[in-house]
């Protein structure tokens, strides 16, 4: 059985609650279930924001993440904030532009850090799609659904055209830069 537990948590602005969106229904594309909860402070920006994703090839009968296979962080005190929820071993993602050190063990989390906002810049001209560099970074990582479901639920999610193909490049960029370095 195929059961995937994951945890985005960043700033409200950062893309997190999109990011598990996307993830989720490229899943569901794939033929898998899958559910997500969000948790997000009442600001619109700068608040913090949380989804909570579990992937799975059967029915979910319980949709509360229990112990997290990965953890996407874009700031320091969100990482800190959600670790808990990571399994020793588990895949700790951080955009490296914002958060420097993570301060975690390497002996007990796989850490990659990846420089998001700097890849989305050189990609598209634009930081705003660091979220989908990071979402390439995980799917790139983990497996967890093939590229084009992520491709089709970006085109089916996004909905200003011309964001479209930007996102998808700045994904591509991160699944790339995964598969180099996994």
């Amino acid at each position: 059985m195929f059961k995937y537990e994951l945890v985005i948590a960043g700033l409200g602005g950062h893309g997190i609650i999109f990011m598990g969106r996307v993830l989720g229904y490229a899943a569901i594309l794939a033929g898998k279930d899958a559910v997500m909860m969000t948790s997000y402070s009442p600001a619109q920006r700068g608040g913090w924001s949380k989804a909570y994703i579990i992937v799975s090839d059967e029915s979910i009968s319980y949709p509360v993440v229990s112990e997290a296979d990965a953890l996407v962080a874009t700031t320091l005190e969100m990482l800190k904030s959600e670790i808990k929820w990571l399994k020793k071993g588990g895949i700790l993602i951080v955009d490296s532009d914002l958060i420097k050190d993570p301060m975690v063990s390497e002996e007990e989390y796989r850490v990659y850090k990846v420089p998001a906002r700097t890849i989305a810049k050189q990609e598209t001209g634009n930081e705003r799609t660091s979220n989908m560099v990071l979402l390439g970074a995980l799917v790139g990582l983990t497996g967890i659904v093939e590229p084009k479901h992520i491709e089709e639920s970006i085109r089916t999610s996004v909905r200003r055209k011309e964001l479209i193909e930007p996102n998808i490049r700045s994904f591509i960029s991160g699944y790339n830069i995964a598969k180099e370095t996994k």
